[in-house]
């Protein structure tokens, strides 16, 4: 939906830029590093256009090549499937020797805990 509403909406200004352009026929003088040319203010206009556009392209392209470059880095930072399964194998591992100490520290209190209930 959005790729349609942009392209609607690049439509509708190239319509008022080329009725813009259609009603400025005159021909005009241009300063051009020290040349002069006579060329018809429609196509300065488009011209114009043009260099923008094209400088647009290019700082969108050399954004995009950054996000490429972004995305290819984090691709290779991932870890694989074999260092998952090691990693996964010793949590396994550290949980049952967790459990396994827990059980230990339960028992030890339970053995220190004198049973004389008559010392009252």
């Amino acid at each position: 939906m959005k790729k349609q509403s942009t392209t609607i909406a690049s439509i509708v200004i190239l319509i008022i830029i080329a009725i813009f352009a259609l009603l400025n026929t005159a021909t005009v003088v241009v300063n051009l590093f020290g040349a002069q040319v006579k060329m018809p203010l429609v196509l300065l206009i488009f011209i114009c256009l043009l260099i923008g556009a094209i400088i647009i392209y290019l700082l969108s392209f050399s954004n995009h090549l950054k996000t490429n470059k972004q995305l290819k880095e984090l691709k290779s930072s991932r870890i694989s499937k074999d260092e998952l399964k090691k990693y996964q194998k010793k949590i396994d591992q550290l949980q049952k020797e967790n459990a396994q100490l827990k059980q230990r520290l339960k028992n030890q209190t339970t053995v220190e805990k004198p049973q004389d209930s008559s010392a009252n």
